[in-house]
């Protein structure tokens, strides 16, 4: 990611609408619920891997009224609406900014805390990113991230498109430099990089019925079509256009 070109093509998703559409419903009071007992005001919080900057917002606002987050991306586009979302919110405390994380230029001790939501998975050094994580924290900070482990889907009733979505989905992860069952190397991940005092949990998303299952369905319906990984499983021979 030290070159802007390198973060797109690395990317597993990139930033289709069916993309970003996905990403805004993420909010902290699910995706950071395990976060958020920790956060405390007046700290100061980086959120890096932001995209449209929900989950971030909701950080900002639970750390009013004296403490602040900075949200970094390197998508110019999702950044900028992360922008107009928390103007339109009107939450003051909350700035984005295109950055990379593994160089994110800020000084040592810069940050009370740091926080990613599925970011990980898609970089070829996570513990480099951590690294750059600590680097940033205050003596005493802490880190938290939340990461996806594609390994555990569990299916019902046994459908051969889902299992072959499921491959196409690791091997254009793998092709790309990720690692779609990121979640279980987490722990390795932070002692590589030098963290101490790690508290592990996990949890769940479940979609069996109604307005959840199809809202999943749909969302990856289109973007296993449009969206970069289709691009990246076609061109790397993974899979058709037809059968994609």
């Amino acid at each position: 990611m030290t070159e802007p070109t390198d973060a797109f093509e690395r990317y597993l998703h990139g930033h289709h609408r069916s993309v970003v559409s996905a990403h805004s419903v993420r909010r902290a009071s699910e995706s950071a619920a395990f976060m958020l007992p920790e956060l405390k005001s007046p700290m100061r919080l980086l959120d890096f891997g932001c995209g449209p900057g929900t989950i971030t917002i909701d950080l900002a606002e639970h750390l009013l009224p004296e403490g602040s987050v900075v949200g970094i991306d390197m998508s110019q586009q999702v950044i900028g609406q992360a922008r107009s979302t928390a103007s339109e919110r009107q939450i003051p405390n909350v700035t984005f900014e295109v950055n990379s994380v593994y160089e994110t230029g800020y000084a040592t001790g810069s940050f009370d805390a740091v926080y990613a939501h599925q970011v990980l998975q898609h970089l070829p050094e996570p513990t480099k990113a951590l690294i750059e994580a600590r680097r940033l924290l205050r003596p005493g900070g802490i880190c938290g991230v939340r990461e996806v482990d594609w390994g555990t889907v569990a299916v019902w009733p046994d459908d051969g498109r889902l299992v072959r979505f499921l491959d196409v989905y690791h091997r254009v992860a793998e092709r790309n430099g990720g690692d779609a069952d990121a979640g279980r190397h987490l722990k390795q991940w932070f002692v590589d990089a030098g963290f101490s005092d790690l508290a592990v949990t996990t949890s769940t998303w479940t979609f069996s019925e109604g307005d959840g299952l199809s809202w999943w369905g749909e969302q990856w319906a289109e973007r296993i079509v449009s969206s970069n990984i289709a691009t990246s499983a076609v061109e790397y021979g993974i899979a058709t256009e037809e059968e994609l």
